[in-house]
């Protein structure tokens, strides 16, 4: 009886990870933001410049809390989501690293596979402003 829930467990648990891969579209910038000069707290700093391109934070769950907040923490990382206010056809989710330093954009358009032209417009724009923002060198995808 015991082998049978660990198997089934085992199963629904590689079923829920190829469900997950399976519907990520999109793409992932990365920010090194370490050797940034002038660098002040990531999340605010991100908020700032994804609200200039007509961004606006989604709520995410804080895993310890289970509420519904702007910046949640777990292990050594801070997780936000963004979504394009004029359309509401992108979101930007969030990963940065508290020890690191390193962030994490993966932008995609919930529900699809690819990205639209509008979407790509969308993306190089970010690309741009991420490169203002935190130096070309610091910026890939």
């Amino acid at each position: 009886m015991n082998r049978s829930i660990c198997q089934f467990a085992l199963f629904a648990a590689i079923a829920l990870v190829l469900v997950g891969c399976a519907s990520v579209s999109g793409t992932t910038l990365k920010i090194d933001a370490w050797n940034v000069e002038g660098r002040r707290h990531v999340p605010d700093e991100l908020t700032y410049m994804l609200g200039e391109l007509g961004y606006g934070w989604v709520p995410v769950v804080d895993p310890s809390s289970h509420l519904r907040v702007k910046t949640a923490q777990s292990d050594d990382e801070f997780r936000m989501r963004f979504e394009f206010l004029e359309t509401r056809q992108v979101r930007i989710d969030v990963r940065i690293g508290r020890l690191d330093g390193v962030t994490w954009l993966h932008f995609h358009e919930p529900g699809s596979q690819t990205l639209s032209p509008s979407s790509i417009d969308l993306l190089n724009k970010l690309k741009a402003r991420a490169a203002l923002e935190f130096g070309a060198a610091n910026i890939s995808h």
